[in-house]
Order: structure tokens, then C-alpha cells, then sequence
């Protein structure tokens, strides 16, 4: 079986990224594992996603090098509408560029919500059947 065991992800500033982050893993289910100065690590399902003070603290630039985006996946399409009320409609700072949309350009049934995380790394809480 091939998986993906863990992301980490630098972000510039650690305690806005945590607060951003926290309540969004929490409600899709990942627990902190581990935290340190600078650090910390959720898990869910055997897969751990980190977040890590960057060192270089440069404005990041969406579409460079590295990561596009990061989908999170959830069992229905109740789900992305709950998680769009009950997180993203409840932060204090937060990017939408879309609310709960379906996007059969992508595959039939998907269903999805599309954000930004704090340095601008594209987010998305995803169905599909």
C-alpha cells in the first residue's frame, strides 16, 4: 500500500497560521499529535500535516513553485456546506474564493468549498461521490 505519511507546510507566521488552522483540522476530525516552539503536527488516519515557522518570511506568491493546493476530504455534500457555516463563515480572516459549488468540469458529483490559507496556499473542503 503506497500513502502519503506527512505534509509540512512552512508558513511566515506561526501563530496566525495556528489560529487559522486549529479549528479548521479540528472540525474535519485531526488531532495535535505533537508542538513545539515553531512547530506543531496534526494527525488523522495515519496522516500527519505540520505546520512549521518558515525561515524565510518572504511574501509568498500563489501559482511559484511548490505546493498548488491541498484538498481535505469529507463524506458528503451536508458536510461541505456544514464546514463552510459552522469554520470558514466563522473566521475572522479568511479568502473564500468560493463558496459550496458544484464543478463537474472537474469529475461528475464534485462538490466543493475553495480558500486561502494566510500565506495563500489554496485550500479546498471537497465531496465527491
Amino acid at each position: 500500500m503506497t500513502a502519503i505519511h506527512h505534509l509540512a507546510i512552512d508558513v511566515s507566521d506561526f501563530d496566525r497560521s495556528s489560529k487559522f488552522y486549529d479549528p479548521l483540522l479540528s472540525w474535519l476530525g485531526f488531532q495535535k499529535a505533537m508542538e513545539d516552539t515553531g512547530f506543531v503536527g496534526y494527525v488523522k488516519d495515519g496522516f500527519l500535516l505540520v505546520l512549521r515557522s518558515a525561515q524565510d518570511k518572504s511574501e509568498p506568491v500563489h501559482g511559484a513553485a511548490g505546493i498548488h493546493h491541498l484538498s481535505f476530504s469529507v463524506d458528503s455534500r451536508e458536510a461541505v456546506n456544514q464546514f463552510y457555516n459552522e469554520v470558514l463563515l466563522k473566521m475572522d480572516a479568511v479568502e473564500i474564493e468560493d463558496p459550496p459549488v458544484d464543478c463537474p468540469e472537474y469529475m461528475e458529483g464534485f462538490y466543493a468549498t475553495f480558500f486561502y490559507d494566510p500565506d495563500g496556499i489554496k485550500l479546498e473542503v471537497t465531496y465527491t461521490p
